[in-house]
C-alpha cells in the first residue's frame, strides 16, 4: 500500500513562487480589513482596519482589530503597509498595530493626511513613515506591482 503522507506534505510546502493571498481580517465582511499579499518570501499588506463592536452581540466591545500574529512573526519579511483609502475599517488599526509591525505605509495624499492625524494622537508620526502616491499612481514595492 502507497503511504500518501508523503505526497500531501509536498503538496502543503510552501512555494515561493507562487503568489499568496493570506486575510487576516475583512474579507466577506465589513470592517477590520488587513489582507497580507505573499511572493518570494516577502508579504505586502494591504489595509490594516477596525471594525465595531455592536451592543447586542458584543456589549461593551467598541472596537474589534484583526490578529495580525501571523505576520508578526515574520515581521522581517513585512515590507509595508499599503493603506487604500481613509475608511475605519482600512486605516483605523494602524495606530495600534503599527508597532508591533514598524514598517513603511503607502497611502495616496488624502488617506496620508488622515492616516497622520491618527498617528500624532498615538504619539507615532515621527516614527512612522508614509509614503506619498499619487491619484491613479503606480509603484513597487519589491517584487509587488501595484496601481491605486
Amino acid at each position: 500500500m502507497n503511504d500518501p503522507a508523503p505526497a500531501a506534505r509536498k503538496a502543503a510546502e510552501y512555494d515561493p513562487h507562487s503568489l499568496y493571498f493570506l486575510p487576516l481580517g475583512g474579507s466577506g465582511e465589513i470592517g477590520m480589513n488587513l489582507n497580507l499579499y505573499g511572493y518570494q518570501d516577502q508579504w505586502l499588506m494591504l489595509d490594516c482596519g477596525v471594525t465595531f463592536g455592536e451592543e447586542e452581540h458584543l456589549p461593551g466591545v467598541d472596537v474589534i482589530m484583526p490578529d495580525p500574529a501571523f505576520i508578526v512573526e515574520r515581521r522581517d519579511k513585512l515590507l509595508g503597509i499599503v493603506a487604500t483609502h481613509a475608511h475605519e475599517d482600512h486605516i483605523g488599526a494602524i495606530p495600534y498595530l503599527w508597532p508591533q509591525l514598524q514598517c513603511p505605509i503607502w497611502a495616496t495624499p488624502f488617506t496620508a493626511s488622515l492616516l497622520r492625524a491618527k498617528l500624532s494622537e498615538a504619539r507615532l508620526l515621527d516614527k512612522v513613515r508614509i509614503n506619498i502616491v499619487p491619484m491613479s499612481g503606480r509603484f513597487s514595492i519589491g517584487p509587488f506591482d501595484l496601481e491605486l
